[in-house]
């Protein structure tokens, strides 16, 4: 019997004045830069014309409207900033032919006046045009991305599936969590393990995400062990992106269904202001604020800070939903061709180890298993990273991300083991990890033309290591009465090692990636070459014959074409590869093939001139190779011959219909099967895979400050085991909302309230012998002042 190497540190207990105290000193800082508001040309780096005006909209703070295909191709000079709006706008259109004018929204820019002296009349542009798909956007539409090209880019000219969950739905649905955030895009399941708040349980196109395309701000978040896994509050988010299939030319080892990346708040002069309490059922009482503005009067320093606190339970009484975060953040453009942006981010949280209920048989029942002082999932993490961005010259410019970052989980929980009439007997269960991970992207964006065909080139190099320790052991627990139970019996630390390792992993990978413009068309290659390394040392074992060094590389590569017509529809077909090294190995200490991904897509984009809509339609046809099956010539052992295919159709529809109606709705088929296997499930359907997912949420301001939103969520049927004989039955979830803004000397100020589950419905999800229940209805009364 070995001693765990580590006692990990509990938790501090929430105290009360955190909150208020952090407000405080949030507000402090704003005011005390609220005196540098005055809006004066911030400095801008010269580079390509679109760049350059969304750009300038964002650091200035204003809104500035332009015809895309008017700016397309043309350059800026840059700005050393200081002076005048208008003075700063002339300056960054010299040389182009147009000129900005100022309307009561904001800027437009339109063709300056002819020698003639006609003066054409401001008319209204696309004001999305303008959008960065790093700063904030008002309502659920978002025109541009950056998780399929590391650029800021149209979504409508991007040949691959990409959803944007922007701050506002999140805003509006009252969601924590980033799994519920994404319940509403085309092509994600979520809820597989009904509620299990210990992490993001998201699968798209039918493959899992939570442990291998699980991205903050483009790079990985790296999680090993058993739940070393990172964990980012809704509210901390700018956006969501959706990267439908393989993306490994950009990410390396990733889920052939597709990645999730979040993307953080940051300084940003569009962005507001916000404080807002919460409560609601389940001892729900939650506080949390969004402070930034500008250091200095020429806005060259911004800072942003969040912060939540939540103290709060689940629909099982004794499982905490715990949390409190501060992410502070500050950009500083150095000089007109140089900017960096700091990222920290402290986060504690504390909620159940095994939210399971007792399982009888084939029967989940409503009893909880579990002790209330011992069974928790402690989890205290950190990350540190930055930004920077140099431009050289018109054609060049460098940036380098890097984020590093450590976890440390203390998760413990009681498992039964015997039944004895009413009695259950239960034995303890303690796993104990570490984790430290160091994640940069170093990359050279090149602008630049071969006669008709304009490049954007990205090439680049990433590198990722995360270092683990994880102990796991066991021990005795006391029993416990099912109709009788005593939630706070004295429970000993668990001390029967039953794994002691050490992990080491080191990823790297060298991509290229050209998107090409001519005339109307939008083509795009990429290619990369990954390397893997992983070692893995077994403690328990006195000589290194456990220990293991595996190495893996592969090449992957994409192609897509887009054409873009004048109506705003955008055709477009795109080919990906994808590869992903398996976590186990063979008994012999030698790793298994990786597993590899293939996609053939077409689809359709239409995005209305001048409109705040965009919808989609695709039709994909996934493969996954190398899947793990049973040796029929040895039952002991693995390998790696089986075959996954998704063959499906996606429909999606994000609109801000009018000012005071928003939209998203959404429809996916999946007609997945196991096409290759020596399990003997060949020609079924995997393990929970819905065939159908269904969406549709709105929300409508009401004249007189009132507005409504509602919305439903359908899973389709789906099978709990390989030979598709346990199915779980199909259900509907259905959330609403209602909202009051105050106007007059109170404006800026919202009562809302909000249901998940609003009918409580019940429904329970299977798979390979264990169920899951669904979470209950949770509701939240909030009051917010945004300014």
């Amino acid at each position: 019997m070995l001693p765990a190497r580590r006692s990990p540190k509990p938790l501090a207990p929430f105290p009360s004045r955190t909150l208020p105290r952090a407000i405080c000193l949030a507000l402090s800082l704003f005011a005390g830069s609220a005196l540098a508001q005055a809006q004066s040309a911030p400095s801008i780096a010269a580079g390509p014309l679109d760049q350059a005006l969304s750009t300038f909209a964002e650091r200035a703070g204003i809104t500035l409207s332009f015809a895309p295909e008017a700016v397309r191709g043309l350059n800026s000079p840059g700005l050393a900033g200081g002076g005048s709006l208008e003075d700063g706008l002339s300056h960054l259109l010299s040389g182009s032919g147009l000129a900005a004018h100022k309307t009561a929204a904001g800027y437009v820019v339109l063709p300056a006046p002819s020698d003639s002296g006609v003066q054409l009349e401001p008319t209204t542009i696309d004001a999305k045009g303008t959008q960065s798909a790093f700063a904030p956007v008002d309502g659920y539409f978002a025109s541009n991305a950056s998780s399929a090209t590391k650029t800021d880019r149209p979504i409508l000219e991007t040949a691959q599936s990409i959803s944007v969950v922007t701050a506002e739905q999140i805003a509006d649905r009252k969601v924590d969590r980033v799994e519920d955030a994404v319940a509403y895009t085309a092509g994600v399941r979520v809820g597989s393990s009904g509620l299990d708040p210990r992490f993001d349980m998201i699968s798209v196109r039918g493959f899992e995400t939570t442990m291998t395309a699980d991205f903050l701000d483009g790079l990985r978040q790296l999680g090993s062990g058993w739940l070393s896994l990172y964990q980012t509050e809704a509210y901390n988010l700018e956006r969501i992106e959706v990267l439908k299939g393989p993306s490994s030319v950009l990410y390396g080892q990733i889920s052939p269904g597709g990645m999730v990346n979040r993307v953080s708040k940051r300084p940003s002069l569009l962005a507001k202001n916000e404080v807002q309490i919460q409560s609601g059922n389940y001892n729900h009482q939650q506080g949390q604020f969004d402070i930034g503005g500008r250091l200095d009067e020429q806005g060259d320093l911004l800072f942003r800070v969040v912060g939540v606190y939540r103290d709060a339970e689940n629909y099982i009484e004794q499982l905490n939903n715990d949390v409190r975060l501060i992410a502070p953040s500050l950009t500083w453009q150095i000089d007109p061709d140089t900017r960096l942006t700091v990222l920290a981010q402290y986060q504690e949280r504390e909620t159940a180890a095994s939210p399971m209920l007792y399982q009888q048989g084939d029967h989940l029942t409503n009893f909880w298993q579990g002790d209330e002082y011992f069974d928790k999932l402690e989890q205290r993490q950190w990350t540190l990273g930055y930004e920077f961005e140099h431009v050289f010259n018109d054609t060049f410019t460098f940036q380098q991300n890097l984020r590093y970052g450590q976890v440390d989980t203390t998760n413990q929980y009681l498992q039964p083991y015997q039944e004895r009439g009413t009695v259950l007997d239960r034995y303890a269960v303690g796993v104990y990890e570490e984790l430290s991970s160091l994640s940069a992207d170093t990359r050279l964006v090149s602008h630049f033309a071969t006669g008709d065909w304009q490049h954007t080139l990205v090439s680049g190099w990433d590198y990722a290591l995360v270092d683990t320790k994880l102990f796991y052991a066991m021990g005795p627990a006391p029993s416990i009465d099912r109709f009788a139970p005593n939630y706070h019996q004295p429970v000993a630390r668990p001390s029967d090692a039953l794994a002691d390792e050490d992990g080491l992993e080191h990823r790297s990978g060298l991509y290229l990636q050209d998107q090409i413009e001519i005339d109307r068309w939008r083509l795009s290659a990429g290619l990369r070459r990954d390397w893997v390394n992983v070692r893995h040392s077994n403690n328990l074992v006195a000589d290194n014959s456990a220990n293991r060094n595996d190495n893996d590389s592969a090449t992957t590569g994409s192609l897509g074409v887009l054409y873009l017509f004048d109506n705003g529809v955008a055709p477009y077909a795109s080919y990906a590869t994808s590869f992903l090294p398996q976590s186990s190995s063979q008994p012999d200490g030698s790793p298994y093939k990786a597993t590899e991904g293939e996609q053939y897509e077409v689809g359709v984009k239409y995005h209305p001139p001048g409109s705040a809509t965009m919808l989609t339609a695709s039709l994909y046809h996934l493969t996954q190779q190398n899947v793990l099956n049973r040796d029929l010539s040895d039952p002991t052992r693995s390998i790696a011959t089986g075959e996954q295919v998704s063959r499906g159709l996606e429909l999606e529809a994000v609109s801000d219909l009018t000012e005071r109606l928003k939209m998203t709705a959404s429809y996916s088929f999946n007609d997945a099967e196991v096409t290759k296997s020596t399990d003997g499930n060949e020609g079924k359907e995997p393990l929970n895979v819905p065939r159908h997912l269904a969406s549709l949420w709105l929300d409508y301001r009401l004249p007189l400050g009132f507005g409504v939103g509602g919305g439903a969520r359908y899973t389709g049927s789906n099978y709990g085991d390989a030979q598709n004989t346990v199915k779980n039955e199909g259900y509907t979830l259905v959330d609403a909302g209602v909202h009051y803004d105050f106007g007059g000397g109170l404006d800026g100020v919202r009562l809302a309230f909000n249901a998940r589950n609003l009918f409580d419905k019940r429904y329970i999800n299977c798979q390979q012998g264990y169920c899951y229940r669904g979470e209950a209805r949770s509701l939240v009364t909030s009051l917010s002042y945004r300014w």
